[in-house]
């Protein structure tokens, strides 16, 4: 199976996107944003974004609809109103979504694509990898150029933005009798803060957080 990468187009140039791609060995690229689209920079907005990839060869699909960080149904969003990861995670459009990304794995190296340059906050990171980890895939993460982060480092990152100790052992176990693990109790503490809000005042969520280091 090939390699799994999640990255951020951010405010790079279309040049230096398509470097950071070709560079990483990434053959395709899934946009995870539920809203394809980024007033910022509209170079990234659909078709823009399609014809880009194109012209450099790149192979793309569009996943929001799938494994979008903002759910259609409105049952999908806790009573703060912020988006229910991990409701989410057990619906059947999200499984299919998944079952897409694993099944193309197996022909190319895939980049989940959404907007913020730092995956921590980012729906990619607190919904999708998770997911993933679970399925055995270890996506690694790519960074402002060209840094790889590992699982493993990301979900230290994690504990740390939670107020917890880094994590000791084998961080992909999950809790299983005995409950979460610490680095599930810690992503969530970050999705209930960061995931999308029905009353977000902004229209593009992929236009978020994107200039992070």
């Amino acid at each position: 199976m090939h390699r799994l990468w999640t990255l951020g187009h951010s405010t790079l140039a279309p040049a230096d996107f398509i470097t950071l791609i070709k560079d990483a060995g990434i053959d395709a690229i899934a946009d995870v944003r539920s809203i394809p689209f980024s007033g910022r920079q509209p170079h990234y907005s659909s078709p823009n974004l399609g014809n880009l990839l194109d012209s450099a060869g790149i192979r793309h699909v569009y996943l929001g609809d799938l494994v979008g960080g903002r759910p259609p149904n409105p049952s999908l969003f806790n009573s703060s109103g912020r988006a229910d990861f991990q409701s989410m995670a057990k619906t059947e459009r999200f499984l299919r979504g998944l079952d897409r990304i694993i099944d193309g794995l197996h022909r190319m190296s895939i980049g989940l694509m959404c907007g913020e340059e730092d995956p921590l906050p980012c729906h990619r990171c607190l919904l999708i990898a998770p997911a993933l980890v679970e399925r055995g895939i270890i996506p690694f993460h790519l960074r402002k150029g060209g840094r790889v982060e590992t699982q493993a480092d990301l979900e230290n990152r994690i504990l740390a933005a939670a107020g917890m100790e880094p994590a000791q052992g084998d961080l992909f176990l999950l809790g299983g009798n005995q409950g979460p693990s610490r680095v599930d109790l810690a992503r969530q503490i970050l999705a209930d803060k960061h995931a999308w809000r029905i009353d977000e005042t902004t229209s593009d969520h992929s236009d978020r957080n994107m200039e992070n280091p």
